[in-house]
Parts: C-alpha cells; structure tokens; sequence
C-alpha cells in the first residue's frame, strides 16, 4: 500500500501558517576591526605587525631603555634564561608546525627581537646584585614538604623572601623574572597539580552539579570554580592550589611585579607554542610589567573610563551565600587598576547570580573613580560600565548615583547564553558581526574570522558574547565597537585579540590571587602585578 502523509490537525496547520506569516527578521551590521595605536602615532590592526613595525606607544613619552630585571632561580634555569634573552636579541623564526610546514605568517610572524637596536629599543639588563639563587637544600625542602599544596606553600614562602630582599636593593628591579628550575617544574607546576588528582566517589547532588556546570562551560557561561572533594581535604583548601596565582598573591609584600617562566618554555621541552610566538607574549608582558605600555586603543573618544563588575567566592563552600564584588578599571592610555569591594550577600531565589544593593553599588563605582582620578590625574566624562549579570533597579540606582556630575554613562550586562548564527560557505561569521535581537540587546562576534590573519583562529565554534542589557546614551555600534576594541587590550600576551573584553577577562584570575592575599597585605591596585 502506498505510503500516506498523516493528516494534519486544525490547530498544527494553524501553527504552521503563524509560523510562515511572523517568520524572525533581524537586524544585522559589522564593525571594522579596531586599530591600535604604536610609536609615533602610527596604527595597525595587529599586534605583532605594529610592534614590529612602529615599535610600542610608549616611545612617544619617556620611554625605558633598559629593563633592569631581578631574577630567582637555581644557578642551571637562570643561566638558560640568560642564554635566551640573549638569544633573542636577533630575530627568532616560527619554525615548523607538528606538520613538518611553515607556520602561517600572518598567525606566527617572526620575532624581530628584543633589544635596543629592535623595534622595542630597550635591552633586558640582568645586575648580579640583583640575582638571587635557590639552594640545592631549598629545593630539596619544596620536593619533599608533603602534598601538592604542601609543596606549592613551601615554595611560595621561599621566593616571597627572596622577593623581600630584592625589593630593599637600591634602586629596585623594575621587575623579577621568576626562572623555574625543573626540580620545581617537577613538583608545583601545572603537570604536577594535574597528577595529584585522585579519582573520588561523588555524591548524587555533586555528580548533578557537575554535569549542570560542565553544560554551562560548553555554552560558554561563566561560573565560579567547581570544587572536586579531594581539594578540600586540607584545613588551607582555598589556598595554595596553583602556584603562579599563589606566589603572584604573596609577591605584593614586596611591592614588585614578577614574570614567571617555566624551565620547559626555556629548554622547548613542553607545549604546542612555537619559539616566535613564545618570544612575543613573553617580551610583551615583561615590556608592560616594567611600566610601559605597549600600544593603546584609538576610540576617538577622550577621559573615558571603562569598568567591569564581576563576583567572586572567598569561601571554598560551593553553597557559601557570601561573594565579593571586584572591580577592574581601565583608561584607553593603557592604564590598568584593580580594586577589591565589599562582601556581598544575595537571595538565591530572586536571582542565582550575585547582585549589590544601591548602597553598595554606590559606593564601588565611588571608589573606582576615585582611584581612576588618582592615577590618570583627571576625573573621566564618561563612564562605561560592564557586568557579568542583569542590573536591578536599585543597582541602576546606586551606579547612577555614584556618577555625580559625571552625565556621559553606558551601563552593559553581558553574558554568553549559547545563542549563534550561521553564514553560508565554510567559515564562521566574521568577527566584528553584530546581530540586534531586541531593544538594545544584541549578539557580538569577539571571536570569527579574521579578514587580516585570512582565517578563524579557533578550535570551535564561536560562541558570540551578548550584550543583554544596554543602560545609556550610546548606540549599539558605539558599544558594540568599544567591547571589540577591549578584547585587544591584554597585554599578557601579543595575540590578535581575546574572547572577552578586558574588562571581565581576567576576573577569574585576578580573584583568585586576591583570594591568597596573607592577612595584613593590601591588594595592588596596578594591573601588572596581577598578569
């Protein structure tokens, strides 16, 4: 018998014809990839092309000619370190991928090299006085001091002394470069962490909350970390579990940026990275630790000061009602500023993000542009404000109050929901895309093809970041292009851009190294010790 199509009911065939008839229609437009702004003026998409081209902005004021760098290490990785700056004073070449190819050179270019006859016109100047060497017995104690957290502690006590007595030379290194021995690679770095872990039976609700977290993570939304119970085993479970924020936490005694290097990346011994590219985000990232400030934004905009408002839990307790409210400002000259709030409790019912109320909203955004003004020397005209979850009306309130005669603002919650859109061929939207869902609500691209690197430098697909409410007196495309602008302002490293602005990228980050703060030692307000 022939095969029949099943008759459709009245009310699906009714379905169907809406469907046809209010078919989504949405607006959609691009922003040209920012420039960014290098020596004398000059400007480029890309970071690697314009450092190597024009050399950094900070050229255009007094800029260092010399790095006088401090070093920690035993007396094998602080010879390999200096064996490589030396060695990266001439241009450094990517090399051949896992392939046995070239790397692209537009994603890998060449280093031309770090020194004051290179584009950066500054050498790295490494004092005997200011080297410090770990002793045999030293690392002996760190190996053996018991478990991963043990051995994180052990280490992190010893070079925080170090870092003391570097700090009281005169004058100070401009920053210390902390050369991993192997023997500590060994036992506190990031392998060693990963091998600790033990499998652990996990309860019916942690099994659940994990598998609602790890669904989270893959539509891109932030969460604050998933504790397994083996790390709470120890009475210090909130600390010392990674070494680089834990001794970046401890090094704030001293008052003195650092640049840990790991022996592996000076002996090419571990990772995908190739030796351009490790030369690049290094040398940058000492570069800004130094006090410099390698390219600026070019917004066309003047005494802007762009904040994010993110939360963070101090306590290891997964179900703890208490999160701390931290605040990152940033100038487009480069000047970067963190600021730690007050504790903040929230209903769980109302809303499972955080949330301040007016007074406390009042007072952050009171504080940061009290520092902003201190540091830039000027009060900002306008503010523009990111957050990592919607505003409530006493928020609103309390931010708006904290403006003063401050009229210019743009208010922006923004969040990853998963939501995507999809071209025809073979690429992803390009980056810069922007999608309006609704009444200042749109879909931003920070990830997507890049016309410049003529590929989508991305292992999957990109998840656009949504702007889901927009509170203020610019257009989409004003905000829109600022956000995009922001994902190029990290100077960690020298990649074309990040997937978020700079403004929330490094929350995670910067909390947990405030999270390791020693009692009696203020937080760093400057940016660069937490890098």
């Amino acid at each position: 018998m022939p095969n029949r199509k099943p008759r459709q009911t009245q009310a699906k065939r009714l379905t169907n014809s809406l469907i046809r008839a209010s078919e989504p229609s949405f607006q959609a437009w691009h922003i040209d990839e920012p420039k960014l702004v290098f020596g004398g003026g000059q400007e480029c998409e890309d970071p690697k092309t314009g450092l190597a081209e024009f050399g950094p902005s900070a050229l255009d004021g007094t800029p260092r000619t010399a790095i006088r760098a401090g070093v920690i290490g035993s007396g094998d990785s602080i010879q390999k370190l200096k064996n490589w700056i030396d060695s990266s004073t001439n241009r450094i070449h990517a090399g051949l991928n896992s392939k046995g190819k070239p790397f692209d050179p537009l994603v890998a270019p060449s280093f031309p090299g770090f020194g004051h006859e290179g584009p950066f016109e500054c050498d790295v100047e490494i004092d005997e006085s200011l080297t410090v060497t770990l002793t045999g017995h030293e690392l002996t104690l760190i190996a053996g001091a018991g478990d991963f957290a043990a051995r994180v502690k052990c280490a992190v006590e010893i070079f925080s002394s170090k870092l003391c007595v570097l700090s009281d030379k005169e004058p100070a290194p401009d920053v210390v470069i902390l050369a991993m021995p192997k023997e500590l690679e060994d036992c506190v770095g990031p392998d060693a962490r990963a091998n600790q872990t033990r499998p652990v039976r996990l309860t019916r609700l942690q099994k659940k909350e994990k598998k609602k977290r790890e669904a989270d993570e893959k539509r891109g939304q932030q969460f604050f970390a998933f504790l397994e119970p083996e790390e709470t085993d120890n009475l210090e479970s909130n600390l010392y579990r990674d070494f680089h924020n834990s001794v970046k936490a401890h090094a704030m005694k001293s008052k003195l940026a650092t640049q840990l290097v790991w022996y592996s990346t000076l002996t090419r011994s571990r990772g995908k990275e190739d030796p351009a590219t490790t030369a690049w985000n290094f040398f940058t990232a000492l570069y800004y630790k130094a006090g410099n400030v390698p390219w600026r934004l070019k917004l066309g905009t003047q005494q802007t000061c762009y904040v994010g408002i993110t939360f963070y839990r101090e306590s290891a307790d997964p179900d703890a009602p208490t999160r701390t409210c931290l605040a990152q400002a940033f100038s487009e000259n480069g000047e970067g500023l963190v600021l730690r709030g007050e504790r903040v409790a929230w209903d769980q019912k109302r809303d499972k993000k955080p949330h301040l109320t007016g007074h406390d909203a009042e007072a952050i955004l009171r504080r940061v542009l009290q520092l902003y003004e201190a540091h830039v020397d000027d009060e900002p005209q306008r503010v523009v404000l990111h957050k990592t979850s919607r505003y409530w009306a006493e928020e609103l309130e309390g931010f708006k109050a904290a403006l003063g005669n401050i009229h210019s603002h743009d208010f922006l919650a923004l969040e990853r929901r998963g939501l995507r859109f999809f071209r025809l061929g073979m690429e992803p939207p390009v980056r810069g895309t922007v999608v309006e869902l609704g009444p200042r609500n749109y879909l931003l691209y920070t990830q997507g093809y890049v016309p410049f690197l003529r590929q989508y430098p991305g292992m999957r697909i990109p998840n656009p970041l949504e702007i889901l409410e927009h509170h203020g007196d610019s257009s989409a495309e004003r905000v829109c292009r600022e956000i995009l602008a922001l994902t190029k302002l990290n100077w960690n490293s020298c990649k074309f851009s990040s997937a978020d602005p700079i403004t929330t990228l490094f929350s995670q980050q910067v909390s947990t190294i405030i999270k390791e703060m020693p009692d009696g030692v203020q937080p760093a307000k400057k940016y660069r010790f937490y890098m």
